[in-house]
């Protein structure tokens, strides 16, 4: 750093500690916090921040603001250009960062005593091609997780992959934890589990094809469905075992953007959302999204005017982020309240405030077991003998590909349960001197169980793998979020397995049955073709009976009838299924109360070949958090609901969602 860059923000801080903040008196007082103070990127670009901001290195310091509102700098003397990522061992004694010693040098990984003293190296330099090291994080066992470019990997859009590492904090014992095809990036730690959450780059060059081997590179050839291109929240053990999707709602594109993403004490997701999905060029706007319990809808925590990336939780509640109430990328540090109300706790002039983190002790979570028997392999796989060894494998276990979650769960539906249903196993080889870096080949095409489940005892570990669902002529399924075709890729430790249900976004978090045979029942009512007696104008029709969608505005979630004369709804399956339970859900009462009839009596009939084989009197008022029938399990290919009673009787009845909880027969 020039004697000019450091003079500015040196002048700077001495008006910072003469003017502290003044708080209200109903504000619990800021811990300390230390931060990043960088010179801004040119062209809208975040230093830091994605595949294009993560290696920029414009100049800056790292600073303390003190509880009292003082700043001043952490290290007295640095021989650093630039820093970034400050992160904060969990007795509070070290901080960990990333810097590089000139503009052109690779970032690498530092640590320091939280009074600025013993200045040690984490990570060191390695012959060969340029790596950079960034995004620190402290694990409860002591040791950092960190983000690199050291796995020598292009990702399919050209630019440099990056892994997870982990690093004992004297650089001893390095290893690599994922094995991303395009990106993994911003680790923290979930305070509840001791897992590592962090942002996965979710993009598949690969597209779905009906011509085999089922994929192509031609998007005219390609199963139609939107682009998917964007950083999401993932969850791994900190041995980079047991993948699991984080959170996010998983029904549109913009609701699973999640960048440094960080889970609060209470189970809450917190993301960054980004106008620029894939964070290739300048970002644009951010916002803060904050998902309830994981997978939620989304809840934007900062206004859309403005820009916010680098949460940090507060002990007190609350967060601290980086903030531009214009919408550039001139970060201050801001505070955000529990309500959403934002106050500005710190801004310095012609820097960017970046990557705020508490400096004081906190809670230590979990310290997880280590389970994978064996490190990484060292390069990227580039053969089919590599990928057929038959030893370092792992298991696949699903135990239902038709799964669907809950009513409300921010998931798409699972694709329509059928039987002679396949899957195939795809797997990308390295080419680092092709377009997109990349071939992907057919491992395996194995047959969905007629219980909808699939077991493969030996598929390649440590290595980006994708799959796809076909039925019995070879054509791609579809699911609720498009084709049945994975989206990006995806890995498992080896010796490890993947144990799960469902075929969707969100399977990973869909709680798993006790044993595999309760794995063969669930809600198949979405795999059903749906008529009624009539619909009312301008409402969402008879699918949005079986949309798992209950909660919101009857027009928009639930089938209305459109007359008060015999009113009926039915479901039909194309192949036979076995029913033990049904579930009926009345709109909310406080939605609209007078829009639609709640039913309070009604007849259910069971059919099969178009002969009834049974008819069921439900004399209770339908619930809006479902009303359950249950019934000996019967074997039948439609169902129909006939409404009797319902208050008002001036209007026509409504039904909010029907669960069937079924398997395939």
């Amino acid at each position: 750093m020039s004697l000019r860059s450091i003079a500015v923000p040196l002048a700077l801080l001495a008006l910072a500690a003469a003017r502290p903040r003044a708080r209200d008196a109903h504000d619990p007082p800021l811990p300390r916090l230390v931060f990043a103070a960088r010179h801004p990127a040119p062209h809208g670009l975040v230093p830091g921040l994605g595949p294009s901001g993560r290696t920029l290195a414009t100049g800056g310091r790292l600073l303390v603001r003190e509880r009292d509102g003082r700043v001043h700098p952490l290290l007295a003397r640095a021989p650093f250009f630039d820093v970034a990522d400050p992160a904060v061992s969990y007795d509070g004694a070290r901080v960990a960062f990333a810097a590089v010693a000139s503009r052109a040098a690779p970032w690498r990984i530092w640590s320091v005593r939280a009074d600025g003293g013993g200045l040690a190296p984490v990570t060191r330099d390695t012959a060969g091609a340029r790596v950079d090291d960034f995004d620190p994080c402290w694990l409860p066992d002591g040791r950092i997780v960190f983000a690199s470019t050291r796995f020598a990997q292009a990702s399919q859009r050209g630019v440099a992959a990056s892994n997870l590492f982990v690093v004992r904090a004297d650089g001893s014992a390095l290893e690599r934890i994922t094995a991303e095809r395009n990106g993994a990036e911003e680790p923290s730690v979930d305070p509840r589990t001791g897992r590592i959450v962090y942002a996965r780059w979710w993009f598949n060059r690969w597209k779905p094809s009906d011509t085999p081997p089922g994929i192509t590179l031609d998007p005219a050839a390609a199963v139609p469905g939107d682009a998917v291109d964007l950083w999401h929240a993932l969850s791994v053990t900190p041995d980079g075992d047991l993948q699991k999707l984080t959170g996010g709602d998983a029904r549109s594109r913009r609701g699973q953007r999640a960048y440094q993403p960080i889970v609060l004490a209470d189970g809450t997701l917190i993301g960054v959302a980004p106008d620029s999905a894939a964070l290739l060029g300048a970002p644009g706007r951010m916002q803060l999204q904050r998902f309830a319990g994981g997978l939620a809808a989304a809840r934007a925590l900062t206004p859309r005017a403005g820009s916010a990336c680098a949460p940090c939780a507060l002990p007190g509640g609350g967060l601290v982020c980086s903030y531009d109430p214009a919408g550039g990328t001139r970060f201050a540090l801001w505070r955000v309240r529990g309500s959403g109300a934002l106050d500005r706790v710190l801004a310095l002039p012609g820097l960017a405030l970046l990557d705020a983190a508490v400096l004081a002790p906190r809670r230590l979570p979990p310290v997880l077991r280590a389970r994978a028997p064996g490190p990484m392999p060292d390069r990227p796989l580039a053969t089919l003998d590599q990928l057929r060894d038959f030893v370092h494998t792992f298991r696949f276990d699903c135990l239902n590909v038709f799964a669907n979650g809950p009513v409300d769960a921010a998931m798409p539906d699972a694709p329509r349960a059928q039987p002679g249903a396949r899957i195939r196993f795809f797997a990308t080889l390295a080419r680092p001197d092709a377009a997109g870096a990349d071939t992907a080949v057919l491992l395996r095409e194995t047959p969905v169980g007629p219980d909808g489940s699939v077991h493969v005892d030996d598929l390649p570990a440590d290595t980006p793998l994708f799959e796809q669902l076909v039925d019995a002529h070879g054509h791609v399924l579809r699911a609720g979020s498009g084709p049945a075709h994975v989206p990006g890729t995806n890995f498992a430790r080896l010796g490890s397995g993947t144990r799960c249900v469902g075929c969707h976004a969100g399977h990973s978090t869909i709680a798993l049955p006790i044993s595999t045979g309760l794995g063969a029942w669930t809600n198949l009512a979405p795999s059903a073709d749906v008529s009624s007696s009539g619909v009312a104008p301008r409402t969402a029709g008879v699918r949005a009976a079986v949309d798992r969608r209950a909660n919101g505005p009857p027009a928009q979630v639930a089938w209305i009838a459109d007359s008060t004369h015999s009113p009926w709804l039915k479901l039909a399956w194309r192949t036979p299924v076995e029913v033990s339970a049904l579930v009926l859900y009345a709109c909310r009462r406080d939605a609209a109360p007078s829009a639609a009839g709640r039913i309070l009596a009604c007849d259910i009939l069971l059919e099969r070949h178009g002969r009834q084989l049974r008819r069921i009197a439900v004399e209770r008022a339908l619930d809006p958090s479902g009303t359950r029938v249950a019934l000996a399990p019967v074997v039948v290919d439609a169902v129909e609901l006939r409404p009797r009673r319902w208050q008002p009787a001036a209007r026509p009845p409504a039904i909010a969602e029907v669960e069937a909880i079924a398997r395939l027969y």
